[in-house]
């Protein structure tokens, strides 16, 4: 039998961690432990765990970081005190669903030269209601169709498409002894850029990955998430990033150009925010954006590159 480590890092969000560790206590391949790391500054998470600790039908270790670890290294301090075969690491406002250890758990059964399984992910709202079409639009959008399932992506491509999410999966042990999430890559600081690069170290390192095409999690899109804050750079660190990447097959080249163009907007809006307005304007005038330079929103984002105020210098 698998021993499951679910690790959750967490940041003042009380109510929703609690949500999430629920969704782990109600698997039907029940995790060996779940592990919490807190950087929130006050003892509110603290006080609701140390709740749900005294009737947890699951071993919680609850670790509070003070100081705050920032989201590197509150990651990199879950992975070290893992003691499963298998690692899911589940951000605290989102939720796996029944099914969904024993699912991936059995892709490994299956298959043992497997390093990562993962599904897909229904878009849920800040109050927790499933959105059906977002939901089937983001999975079709990052290949997680019947047409990709198994291993037919590369993990390099698997990375780069982000058919491989964010959270939600289950990797080998061995994996996170060898790539960790870091603050600094591809020649600047990644910003809230280090989870997608931690996807690509792993693709680059061509672990075997393989998507099951089922519904697996539950992926929170809520105001006050990391994606939606005026402080955010995911956007501009994963455009900065696949720009300079060397690629070798065809179809990585082609997953590259579809998410330069998709993400140049995002990328002009988070550089203006957080202070890069220069490199706002390159990508602007860039390949990836230059031919919607005269559509109204071309001509909003150029005064918005002009006026908008940045809430981070860097």
């Amino acid at each position: 039998m698998m021993n499951v480590s679910i690790l959750i890092p967490t940041y003042k969000r009380p109510e929703m961690v609690i949500e999430a560790i629920k969704s782990c206590f109600d698997q039907t391949y029940p995790p060996f432990e779940i592990i919490v790391g807190d950087d929130s500054p006050d003892e509110l998470t603290s006080e609701a765990i140390g709740k749900i600790i005294k009737t947890s039908p699951i071993q919680i270790k609850y670790i509070h970081n003070k100081p705050s670890l920032k989201q590197t290294e509150n990651t990199n301090m879950l992975f070290s005190k893992a003691h499963g075969d298998k690692i899911m690491l589940l951000h605290d406002d989102d939720l796996i669903l029944p099914e969904a250890l024993e699912s991936l758990v059995q892709v490994f059964e299956t298959d043992p030269t497997i390093d990562i399984a993962f599904g897909k992910q229904y878009i849920i709202t800040a109050e927790g209601e499933v959105s059906i079409d977002r939901s089937q639009f983001f999975n079709e959008s990052f290949f997680r169709t019947e047409k990709y399932s198994g291993s037919i992506l590369t993990s390099l491509e698997a990375s780069l498409g982000q058919q491989f999410p964010n959270n939600g999966y289950l990797m080998d042990k061995k994996v996170v002894k060898e790539i960790k999430f870091r603050n600094y890559g591809f020649g600047e600081n990644l910003g809230n850029g280090c989870e997608y690069d931690f996807g690509l170290q792993i693709g680059i390192a061509g672990y075997k990955m393989f998507f099951l095409n089922k519904y697996l999690a539950k992926y929170r899109v809520a105001p006050n998430s990391m994606s939606s804050s005026k402080t955010g750079d995911s956007g501009y660190q994963s455009f900065r990033i696949l720009k300079n990447l060397s690629l070798d097959t065809s179809l990585a080249k082609e997953i590259r150009s579809l998410r330069l163009y998709e993400r140049a907007p995002i990328a002009i809006t988070q550089a203006v925010n957080i202070g890069k307005r220069r490199e706002a304007f390159q990508i602007f005038t860039g390949k990836w954006y230059r031919r919607r330079i005269l559509t109204l929103k071309g001509i909003k984002r150029a005064l918005y590159i002009l006026f908008a105020p940045s809430y981070k210098k860097t």
